[in-house]
């Protein structure tokens, strides 16, 4: 399904080949514009997801939503549709499971042709956790946790890279990984949750350094963000078990838990011209958890 507000397809004209650098005239608000771009989000039916989608939406970027169920569940999604409406910004919704390695192709392919602007971002929000004791955890989860969380990363953000590859444009990827990938979070058991987001924050270290400096192909920055813990649907659950919340609470030095609306900026910085010199980089937005 998609929201289109504008009826034009892609247009070779409309590419910008060659990433902007520091220029001290340009008007500060324009270094978190996203305008003449295409963002594509994974995992964007979560609610991190649909946050992302309506700031990138209101920062003048279209937006191609990635995500497993069919159709969007959200429960906000008619918020993000509302979102392109209002700025006159295309939305689409495909689904993907970032694992199957074909259909990431496979649908990469559907909906390139679609895209009115190039594509010049990723934001990689897909993702799984399972909490419970290492000492008899199941391996299969263990592997499902690595396949979304790190392979998923990986096949979205290498065929982000082959197509603005194709087009010859720069862009920037962003990939969510999380505090727990340089702490171990009291309170919970998540070994393998913990090691897949130590792995992401090195996957963009690494791809970044190849991506931003190869003669034969246009400059991709690569950086990661690291969220500290979210007030969400998503956590519910756990912030009911006795002791938990005011654990994490008082494991920061703001004293509270995040809410989504938080990481809209940072998200906006690292995929704008704003951030033009940063590059296999971690944002930890953690509210000074991991400073203590």
């Amino acid at each position: 399904m998609s929201v289109n507000s504008n009826c034009n397809v892609h247009d070779p004209r409309l590419r910008e080949a060659k990433p902007s650098q520091g220029d001290p005239a340009r008007p500060v608000a324009d270094l978190f514009r996203l305008n003449g771009r295409t963002i594509v989000i994974t995992g964007a039916n979560g609610f991190l997801g649909t946050t992302l989608a309506m700031a990138i939406l209101e920062s003048g970027g279209d937006v191609v939503c990635l995500d497993l169920p069919a159709e969007p569940t959200a429960a906000n999604w008619d918020e993000v549709e509302r979102a392109a409406l209002k700025y006159d910004r295309s939305l689409s919704y495909w689904s993907l499971n970032v694992t199957d390695e074909n259909m990431v192709a496979e649908v990469f392919a559907r909906f390139m042709p679609t895209l009115q602007f190039p594509l010049r971002g990723l934001v990689v929000c897909a993702g799984i956790s399972r909490n419970g004791p290492a000492i008899d955890f199941p391996v299969s989860a263990v592997r499902q946790i690595l396949d979304v969380n790190v392979t998923g990363a990986f096949l979205a953000a290498q065929a982000a890279a082959w197509e603005m590859r194709q087009s010859d444009v720069s862009g920037s990827i962003v990939l969510v990984a999380s505090m727990s990938g340089y702490v171990s979070n009291k309170g919970v058991d998540t070994a393998a949750y913990n090691a897949s987001k130590s792995a992401v924050q090195q996957l963009a270290r690494s791809l970044a350094a190849e991506w931003g400096s190869r003669k034969d192909m246009p400059l991709i920055r690569v950086n990661s963000l690291s969220p500290g813990y979210i007030r969400t649907a998503a956590t519910a659950e756990t912030l009911e078990k006795p002791g938990i919340e005011s654990q994490w609470v008082g494991d920061n030095m703001l004293y509270r838990l995040s809410t989504a609306d938080e990481f809209r900026a940072p998200v906006l910085f690292m995929l704008g011209d704003g951030s033009s010199f940063m590059t296999g980089s971690d944002l930890r937005v953690d509210g000074g958890h991991c400073a203590w």
